[in-house]
């Protein structure tokens, strides 16, 4: 419980996940551009996966955790920041390769697109 008396657990990383489907999508909208991959999302898609990540962060913060990182495949770490760092400058974004051991994940939250809507890319 983030209230309780007792003093948070300091080998315990709390997270917000990407569901597979949103890795997937993401991994699939990454374009060689000759320089290396580039992250190429429909605006609609970007638009609604900062509005599910800001929805997230606040049930977080609402919740007591105000420090949450992002958790995703280590592929789309530097692009997710990228994509976030305007919005959400404060919120770090990690890959399961950087865990080091000894540390739990709490997830917290898990970014979905699962509503049946049709989702493209470019």
């Amino acid at each position: 419980m983030p209230f309780s008396q007792e003093p948070p657990d300091a080998n315990v990383i709390n997270v917000i996940t990407l569901d597979s489907d949103v890795e997937r999508l993401l991994a699939n909208s990454l374009v060689d551009i000759g320089l290396g991959p580039e992250l190429r999302l429909e605006p609609s898609l970007q638009q609604r996966f900062l509005t599910q990540l800001e929805a997230a962060l606040t049930w977080c913060w609402q919740e007591g955790y105000q420090k949450t990182a992002l958790l995703c495949d280590g592929r789309l770490r530097r692009h997710v920041r990228r994509l976030i760092e305007r919005k959400h400058p404060q919120t770090a974004v990690l890959s399961y390769a950087e865990i080091a051991p000894g540390f739990q994940i709490e997830v917290l939250r898990t970014l979905s697109f699962t509503d049946g809507e049709n989702v493209g890319l470019f």
